[in-house]
This record gives structure tokens, sequence and C-alpha cells, in this order.
């Protein structure tokens, strides 16, 4: 168990992280970093949806490395256990894992003492598992346990909780919202005399503190029948529901405070009228079916008739710098989404790998390009054409989302001129679903 803080490994890691935050999502926000006590030892509670990426995400918001607490099975091949020792991941042992796992999390926990009573923070996934929908799965007493057992073997640590809400607009693919959210922390030293009288009804009321916190942090709908239903109206309505919540800025946690507004009310909703709730529910399935025949997105719902004129302008004008753009950065954009469809067949991990593999691939061929340039060229037009790469990667991203914007609005256009019975349904559908939502701040 050595740990080496700032290993070169990790400040590699770090600086991909970093770059990749700032490429791979469209837009991405930190809120709450003042929560963070200043000179505390601190554990991290935070909920688990995108694999490597939560906890590498968390790590570059401080100043300082980060330790993780990762399941253990991933450290059964020697040679990736030393690789994840020198990053600061630690293995929590699970009954599936086999052996004498309480000894095995002993020594762990034992080593996550020192380094609390070293100031040095660690991140814990409260839940104990990962998964992608967007709610919070019950806690389990790992994070509880680590900090009452820093404060027993260090008397006056003063160790503190500090949850996490994560959010992420796509946890697969590039150009998603992302959004971190640090909580209130919550001070171990208050439960410490209360765990010596009765320990099991001190951890549940650490348990609860900590899964209120957190759900107020986080995207969290706990409605498992009516979680497609809710999930996908959240996106579909955007919108709209920000007009009936009153949406006051920009930023990405104004559209996630609008989100849960909407939970709230929708989870009410559906609780007092199971009988529409169920039609509700029936019209969405019909709806998204029926966009995916038509290759529609519900977005273009919105409006009867969609303006193309603009963007094929666009497209037009634009397609030389396109090409430009792809000739020189194709390869390096699409080889790690090659990578993930064919070799990772967990779905948490593609977000990790593709932003990972994408920095690397970009510097790398980047680097091969621009040193060929140097080598058969004179003065600084190296340097002109390092900018031209940046430029045009970012121009033919977003040429590539508006030409498939752009096919959606034709195909609307189209359906909606030769009034396509399915298309007619759809627009019907489309309607009830926005009146029952409308319905929804009537109340």
């Amino acid at each position: 168990m050595r740990i080496k803080d700032w290993t070169p490994l990790y400040l590699f890691g770090y600086t991909l992280v970093t770059i990749g935050a700032r490429t791979f999502y469209k837009k991405h926000q930190v809120v709450g970093l003042e929560n963070i006590p200043k000179n505390k030892p601190i554990l991290f509670a935070a909920n688990h949806q995108n694999a490597f990426l939560d906890p590498t995400l968390i790590g570059i918001q401080l100043n300082k490395p980060l330790y993780y607490m990762v399941r253990a099975d991933i450290f059964k091949k020697k040679s990736v256990a030393k690789l994840l020792w020198s990053i600061n991941m630690m293995p929590i042992y699970r009954q599936r894992d086999g052996g004498n796992t309480v000894q095995k999390n002993e020594a762990v926990f034992d080593k996550c003492f020192d380094l609390l009573n070293e100031k040095k923070p660690i991140l814990i996934f409260a839940e104990g598992n990962q998964g992608k929908q967007k709610k919070l799965r019950p806690l389990q007493k790992g994070v509880f346990r680590m900090g009452l057992g820093a404060e027993n073997k260090y008397k006056g640590l003063d160790v503190h909780i500090v949850p996490v809400g994560l959010y992420y607009s796509d946890t697969i693919n590039m150009g998603a919202k992302m959004l971190i959210n640090f909580g209130k922390p919550i001070k171990i030293q208050d439960y410490t005399e209360a765990f010596k009288v009765e320990d099991g009804t001190t951890l549940n009321n650490m348990k609860n503190k900590l899964s209120r916190s957190m759900s107020d942090l986080m995207i969290d709908i706990q409605n498992n029948e009516y979680y497609d239903t809710i999930h996908e109206i959240m996106f579909d309505y955007s919108e709209e529901i920000n007009q009936h919540e009153n949406r006051k800025g920009s930023e990405i946690i104004d559209e996630f405070n609008c989100q849960k507004g909407y939970i709230s009310k929708i989870e009410s909703w559906i609780k007092n009228n199971p009988e529409e709730a169920e039609l509700l529910k029936q019209s969405r399935e019909s709806f998204t079916n029926g966009i995916q025949k038509l290759n529609l997105k519900a977005w273009l719902f919105r409006k009867e008739k969609q303006s193309i004129l603009l963007p094929i302008l666009f497209l037009i004008l634009g397609a030389p710098l396109h090409i430009y753009g792809v000739l020189n950065n194709y390869l390096p954009y699409r080889l790690p989404a090659i990578f993930v469809d064919k070799k990772v067949k967990d779905i948490h991990f593609h977000s990790s790998i593709k932003m990972a593999l994408g920095v690397l691939l970009f510097w790398l061929f980047w680097g091969i390009q621009i040193g060929l340039v140097a080598i058969f060229t004179s003065h600084y037009i190296w340097l002109y054409y390092f900018g031209s790469l940046i430029i045009s990667a970012l121009f033919s991203y977003y040429y590539w989302i508006t030409l498939l914007k752009t096919k959606g609005k034709i195909m609307y256009n189209k359906l909606s001129k030769n009034s396509d019975g399915r298309f007619l349904i759809l627009k019907e559908i489309h309607a009830e679903i926005k009146s029952v939502l409308d319905k929804l701040y009537e109340i």
C-alpha cells in the first residue's frame, strides 16, 4: 500500500483530465467549492455514474492529490494493482471478491486513517456501486465507518464528510453538460459520542443525513416505475420546463435547479393521479418509439415549421473549412469511438476512455503533423498550422452537429408538408404530453 502523492503518472493524469474536461464537455461548471473546509481531513462522498471520470473530475478541482476508494476486483493483476496504487487508488473489498474481506478492508481503512491524519482528502462513492440512471441508490456505511474509525484512532481529528453531486446531461458522448456540486460538510465529531452509546442507530442517522444532502445535490428520480417517463420528458421538454420554473440564468446550475423543481412536481402528480400517469407513460413510449422510426428528435416538434435557409447557407459556405478540419482531425476524433464500441462492453467506461484516448491521440497526431510541417517549411509556418488545427477541429465538430440538425429539420418539414399520418399522430401526442406538463404548473 504505497501512496506517493504527486507521482509523475498522477500529474500526467491530472493534466490529461484538466484538458479533456474543457474539450470533451460542451459546458461544465463547479459549484460549492467554498463548502470544502480548509486544513481539515476530508472524506468526499459522491454519487457514481461515470466510471473513471467521476473521481478524476473531482480530483482536478483540488490543489492537492485526491485518494480514491474503488472496487477491489480491478486490482487482481499485479501489474494493474501497481499502476492503480501509483495514482492513489485503493481497493475496497466486497463479499463477492472472496477471501477474508473484513481483514483486507481493515488494512486499507487503517491506511486511510493515516491519510486523513495527514489531511489528505479521500473520495468514496457512498452508494458502493455505479449506475447510469440519474438517481441516488441506497448508501453504504463505509464512509461513516472510515470517518468514525479515523476519529477513534486519532482523537480530535475533526473529520468532515463533504457530499458531492455529479450531473451529466449525457454519460457517453462528447458535447454534454457536466456539473459538480459540493455541499455543506458533515462533522463526524457531532456523532462520535452517540456512536459509543448506540452504534446502529447513529450510523442510520448519519446515512439519512448524507442521503438527503446528496439527493439535493444531484438529479434524483426515485420513481422506478415511471423513471423513463420522467427522464425523457425532462429532456424532451427542457425549454418548456425552464419557462415554467422561471429559469433565472444561463448557467448549468440554473438548468439543474429547474429540473429538480420539475421532478418534485411530476413525482407528486404521478402519486396523486395514477390513472392519468399511466396514460402519460403510454404516450411517452409511443412518442419515443415513433420519432426513432422517423429519425426525428423531440425538439423539432416545438415549431410548426423549421427554418433551414441559414443552416444550409452555413453548410455551403463552411464546407471547405470543414473538409480541412476532417482531413486533419478525423482519425484522433474517430479512433476512440471505434475502440470503445468494439472493445469496451461496460458502457459506464465509454466516456472515460473516449476523453482520455481523445486527448492523447489529438496531441500525438497534432505533434506529428506539426513536426512534419516544421521540417519541410521555413520560419513559423508550423505555428500558424497549429492554430489552424485547433480552429478547424472546433469548427468541424460544430459543422457536423449543424449538419445532423439540418437533416432532421428537412425531414420534419417534408413530413409536415406531406401530412404524413405517422407524423400527425406524433404531433398530437407531443401536444398531449405538453398539456400534462402545463397542468403540473397549474396545481
